[in-house]
């Protein structure tokens, strides 16, 4: 699905006031990290702040620390002197300026042409972008990314779970963005796993070199998290805690290779069954908050069912697996839990 955005002063107030669409976002994000903005147009960007303050000064600082938090700068109050010079070296700048600010012979900016790819429950889709990358979308995840690459970057935005295997580019680092962590590369491999409802953020790197900078939510620290082949790294949605283990890239790239293949490093059992619901459109309710938050390492290779994965996970016998009204409910046995 194609889909042009016009870049217009309401817009962009929309966007620092955190009313856009995730589309919308994106066309701006792309038109502020194309070159050419001087300081006049940073300038232009405070008066969009003095406007929303004039409304409600609490507003307006909401939206600053919206902005910093998206730029990865650790936001206070508005500061029009700390602001300007940060904005004037980040490749993502947020100036924020249209038209309306532009002298009048200034040409209006071009709309930006947006595609964006679905992947429906218990299927996938192969993507293959402007540059020649390639992204294996999994099941019930969404991708948007413009239908060509300008500027210094070649930035996408994603919801949910992908294989990527970017082309080399090193003039035009390639950005992965989940709305709230970027990962950047310039040619490599990488699984990356990041529902917004799931507990953490994964990446797990196959081949070359991948940094994972940003936060895990509002007012968590600033992450930034450089990653060697064989590692993956997940990410606490709340908490903003680490955790990076090693596995073994051969194994998981034959794996990946397999559509109907199951993949879990270290997960907690609350985003398996998150997983499994997705790719197998099934309703999988974990009731106990012990057995939700257990950790498993597995992988199903052979197209195993979902009775024989549930099988796997319940070697200890510690759980009861109900299937009601096509609902599957997991309980952890009274004894297990003492």
């Amino acid at each position: 699905m194609k889909e042009n955005v016009e870049i217009t002063q309401e817009l962009l107030e929309r966007y620092f006031l955190g009313s856009c669409s995730l589309q919308e976002s994106f066309a701006v994000e792309q038109w502020l990290s194309a070159p050419g903005k001087g300081e006049e147009e940073l300038e232009a960007m405070n008066a969009i702040f003095d406007k929303i303050y004039k409304v409600n000064d609490d507003m307006a600082d909401a939206a600053f620390r919206r902005c910093a938090q998206r730029l990865s700068l650790d936001a206070g109050k508005r500061s029009r002197n700390i602001l300007l010079p940060v904005l004037a070296v980040m490749a993502l700048a947020a100036s924020l300026i249209v038209a309306f600010f532009l002298p009048p012979k200034a040409e209006a900016p071009a709309p930006v042409e947006l595609t964006e790819i679905y992947a429906h429950r218990g299927s996938t889709e192969k993507v293959i972008l402007p540059d020649g990358s390639e992204l294996l979308l999994k099941s019930g995840s969404s991708l948007i990314y413009p239908t060509t690459f300008t500027g210094k970057e070649r930035k996408v935005f994603l919801r949910g779970e992908c294989y990527a295997s970017i082309a080399k580019d090193t003039d035009h680092p390639f950005i992965l963005s989940t709305g709230v962590m970027d990962v950047h590369v310039t040619g490599t491999e990488f699984n990356i796993k990041a529902f917004p409802e799931d507990t953490e953020l994964e990446v797990a790197l196959v081949d070359g070199s991948v940094l994972l900078e940003g936060r895990s939510g509002e007012g968590a620290p600033l992450q930034s998290i450089r990653l060697t082949p064989g590692s993956v790294v997940k990410v606490d949605r709340s908490s903003g805690e680490t955790r990076i283990s090693e596995f073994n890239v051969a194994n998981y790239t034959q794996q990946e290779d397999k559509a109907d293949a199951f993949i879990f490093l270290d997960r907690r059992f609350r985003d398996i069954a998150g997983e499994l619901s997705r790719r197998l459109d099934v309703d999988i309710v974990i009731a106990d908050s012990t057995l939700r938050d257990r950790r498993f390492y597995s992988s199903f290779v052979n197209g195993e069912s979902l009775e024989e994965m549930l099988s796997t996970f319940n070697a200890d016998n510690s759980m009861t697996i109900h299937h009601e009204a096509g609902i599957i409910r997991i309980t952890q046995l009274e004894a297990a839990k003492l």
